[in-house]
């Protein structure tokens, strides 16, 4: 791989992007110390915030989605798009990038087309059953397509290799879980928190005073002060055993799945790859308005597998909420079982089957520009 020329890292937003992201990022320093990583985000992201922690030299642009936006904001998000598109084309121009990996989120179009035009070597990480439209128009120029289900390889156009979605290393190096009973909690509805299921957890937790249960709640910004007034009510109530600790983002994500002993939350594609990966049972409470519904897919995939229970979204009440955690409480063997089922179904070696892909194409040489 040339030692000078950097590999990009372009996409963002959620965390189910920049996790992936990051995983794979990880593993190639640990392949090359030395090499250049680079990473093209948009302003406003979750990547703002985690991907400088692993000193990787960010550069933030002003995009924004173009879907479900009237006339105007639709118009101006073209065209900061095309605006990003040609100002990566110059940079890369100058840079020449061994390889350009899109993570997905608003930067990983613009950045992938300013590469793709100069022949830089592109690979896409499609994390969903169903690709995003993004991701099928990229893959008329991309160099390969890593991806998580088969079925993704028939709505690409680029050759596709079936790597499984990266995961940190901390969450594949989580130990099988111990069997016991249900002690410790972790929700999350996504790294911007998910209303529907705060509002939920709000009425929940009362009823779940007196179960010996440690929970961690992760809110996002908008519901936090009104979880943690909700959870110490709860903590206060007569007989109450419950702990509730609630944050509006965790920071260390791996290391509370590794102690948790239940999920609660989506069902995105980096959530169901990293719960498998640790090997933790769910519950899960599918997005409902997810791009061609690919989280009830998820959702259901796990439950057939003995590894999840899940609520769909229009059935989501506080009562069903905490009877199902309640059920689980109270048989600990079947709890057990969902662990063990999620374990089968994990790919620790995700990120290495990226960075290996990865390491091949960077070999490529980079086109001459028409």
């Amino acid at each position: 791989m040339p030692a000078e020329r950097p590999i990009v890292i372009a996409g963002g937003g959620t965390g189910g992007h920049v996790f992936p992201g990051l995983a794979v990022a990880e593993e190639l320093r640990r392949r090359r110390p030395s090499g250049r990583l680079l990473w093209i985000g948009a302003r406003g992201g979750l990547e703002e915030r985690l991907v400088p922690r692993h000193a990787i030299p960010l550069t933030l642009l002003p995009l924004a989605g173009a879907a479900h936006l009237g006339l105007r904001r639709g118009l101006r998000a073209a065209w900061l798009a095309g605006w990003a598109t040609a100002r990566l084309w110059l940079r890369f121009l100058r840079e020449r990038p061994a390889l350009l990996i899109g993570v997905g989120g608003f930067a990983s179009g613009p950045a992938l087309l300013a590469g793709a035009l100069l022949g830089v070597p592109t690979l896409i990480l499609e994390q969903n059953a169903v690709p995003g439209r993004t991701n099928r128009l990229l893959s008329t120029v991309a160099a390969a397509a890593a991806v998580s289900f088969p079925s993704s390889a028939r709505q690409l156009r680029c050759p596709c290799v079936a790597t499984g979605n990266p995961v940190r290393r901390e969450i594949a190096a989580a130990p099988p879980r111990a069997a016991g009973p249900l002690r410790r909690l972790l929700a999350a509805g996504g790294s911007r928190g998910a209303r529907a299921l705060n509002e939920a957890w709000e009425r929940a937790l009362p009823r779940l005073a007196r179960l010996p249960l440690s929970v961690e709640l992760q809110t996002g910004p908008d519901d936090a002060e009104r979880l943690r007034r909700a959870a110490r009510e709860a903590e206060a109530a007569p007989g109450a055993r419950l702990e509730v600790e609630v944050a509006e983002f965790f920071d260390d994500i791996p290391r509370r799945l590794a102690s948790a002993d239940l999920f609660v939350g989506r069902a995105g594609a980096t959530t169901v790859a990293e719960l498998t990966a640790a090997g933790r049972a769910s519950l899960l409470v599918p997005y409902p308005h997810a791009a061609d519904d690919h989280q009830r897919a998820n959702a259901r995939a796990l439950a057939a597998a003995g590894a999840a229970l899940v609520i769909d979204p229009d059935e989501l009440t506080p009562e069903r909420l905490a009877a199902a955690i309640e059920a689980l409480a109270a048989d600990p063997a079947r709890l057990q079982r969902m662990s063990d089922a999620a374990r089968r179904l994990g790919r620790r070696d995700a990120a290495a089957r990226v960075a290996d892909l990865a390491e091949k194409l960077a070999l490529r040489p980079a086109r001459e520009a028409a």
